[in-house]
C-alpha cells in the first residue's frame, strides 16, 4: 500500500501516535520550557515559573457541528483546535504553556489526514511557545479534536469576567461578526463576488482565528482591566455572562460596534443583518473588556487603544458603559432603546460550520 494511502486502522494506535510526535517535532519529547518529562511516559511532568498560578481549559471540536472536511482543511481545523484554546487562557490574563491532544478517530481515515491536522496544531503551538505534552487517540465514528490547554499567570495579573464596575467602559478588540460572514462566504463563494482581499480576511477569520494573546498581554500590563472574555459564542452571550457575573448590566451602542467593509458586503449578498452576525454570531475569539469609567477615563482608553495598535496591528474600540442595574440595552443611532437578547452560539442546536 501506498504510504498516502494508509488508513488509521491499517497503523494502529502506537504506530500512529509515533507519526503524530515525529510531526510536533523534538520539543514534544525533550525537556526545556517547564517540560520535565513529555511525550513518553504515562503523564507529563511540567514546572509553571515561580510566582504563577495554573490556568487550565479545555474545548472539543466535532466533524458535522464545528467543521467539516468537505470545505476545512485538515491543517485548518488543526489549527483552529488549538486557537480556540488559547483565546480561552488570553481572556484570563495568562500565557499559554502546554497542551494535550484527544482525537477520536473513524478507523478509515487516511494517516496523512491525521497528521496534517496536527501539522496545523504544531504550527500554532510553535508561533505562540506552547509544548504539546501528550494526550490519548481512541476509536470514534466521527472525527473529535479535544484539547486541553494549560496556561500560567502570575496572580495579580488573572482577570475574571466577575469584576466589572459601574461605569466601566466596554472595550472590544478588531471587528465583530467575521467570523460569521466567513462561514457565509464558504458556504456560498462560487455564487458570491467579493473583493479577494476581503474575501480571504472572511475565510481567515472563520478557518484560522488568530488569537489574541499578544494583545491580552498589552492589555493586562496597563493595569487599566477590571473584566475581560473572549467573544467565543458572540458578543451578546459573553456580554450578558460579564454583567451576570458581575451583578451589573451593560449599554450598548450600535453605531459604536466595529464591522469591517467585508462583513457588511457579505451581509447585504446573503441579505442578512451584519448587526446579528455582530451580535450573536459567535467565534470571533475577539477580547471583550471593561476598564474603568473615572474622569479622564475616555482619554486612556484612546491612548491604551493607540498603543495596542502601534503594538499588534489590533484596533480597540469603545462600544458601551457597564450599568448600576441588571440587564443589557442596545441603543440604535435613532435613540431607540431595546433589550438586547443573551442569545449566541447554542452547542446543543446549532449545526455543522
Amino acid at each position: 500500500m501506498r504510504e498516502k494511502d494508509l488508513l488509521v486502522k491499517d497503523i494502529g494506535e502506537f504506530s500512529l501516535i509515533e507519526r503524530l510526535v515525529e510531526v510536533l517535532g523534538p520539543a514534544a519529547r525533550g525537556a526545556g520550557q517547564g517540560v520535565i518529562r513529555g511525550i513518553g511516559d504515562d503523564a507529563a511532568v511540567l514546572q509553571n515559573n515561580p510566582g504563577t498560578r495554573i490556568l487550565a481549559s479545555s474545548d472539543m471540536l466535532l466533524e458535522g457541528r464545528h467543521f467539516d472536511l468537505s470545505y476545512c482543511k485538515p491543517r485548518q481545523i488543526g489549527w483552529k483546535a488549538l486557537a480556540v484554546n488559547l483565546s480561552d487562557i488570553a481572556a484570563m490574563g495568562g500565557r499559554p504553556r502546554w497542551a494535550l491532544v484527544n482525537l477520536g478517530l473513524r478507523p478509515e481515515l487516511k494517516v496523512s489526514l491525521v497528521e496534517e491536522i496536527y501539522a496545523g496544531i504544531a504550527e500554532l503551538a510553535e508561533e505562540y511557545g506552547v509544548i504539546i505534552v501528550g494526550g490519548d487517540t481512541c476509536s470514534s465514528r466521527q472525527l473529535i479534536i479535544d484539547i486541553c490547554i494549560l496556561g500560567e499567570a502570575y496572580r495579580s495579573e488573572i482577570v475574571y469576567r466577575s469584576e466589572a464596575r459601574e461605569h466601566d467602559m466596554i472595550l472590544v478588540t478588531g471587528s465583530l461578526g467575521k467570523s460569521a460572514a466567513g462561514l457565509a462566504y464558504l458556504r456560498g463563494k462560487n455564487q458570491v463576488q467579493l473583493d479577494p482581499d476581503a474575501g480571504e480576511e472572511l475565510l481567515g477569520a472563520h478557518l484560522q482565528p488568530v488569537p489574541r494573546v499578544h494583545e491580552a498581554s498589552l492589555l493586562i500590563r496597563s493595569g487599566m482591566v477590571n473584566a475581560m472574555n473572549d467573544i467565543s459564542d458572540g458578543l451578546a452571550s459573553e456580554l450578558h455572562e460579564i454583567v451576570q457575573a458581575s451583578g451589573c448590566g451593560a449599554r450598548i451602542w450600535v453605531e459604536r460596534l466595529p464591522l469591517s467593509p467585508g462583513t457588511v458586503q457579505m451581509a447585504n449578498y446573503a441579505g442578512a443583518d451584519p448587526l446579528d452576525w455582530a451580535l450573536y454570531g459567535g467565534e470571533d475569539y475577539e477580547l471583550l473588556l471593561t476598564i474603568p469609567g473615572s474622569k479622564g477615563a475616555p482619554l486612556k482608553a484612546r491612548r491604551l487603544s493607540n498603543s495596542l495598535k502601534k503594538a499588534t496591528g489590533t484596533s480597540l474600540s469603545f462600544i458601551g458603559r457597564i450599568l448600576p442595574f441588571p440587564g443589557v440595552e442596545l441603543v440604535y443611532p435613532d435613540g431607540r432603546i431595546e433589550p438586547l437578547a443573551q442569545g449566541g452560539y447554542n452547542h446543543f442546536k446549532n449545526s455543522a460550520t
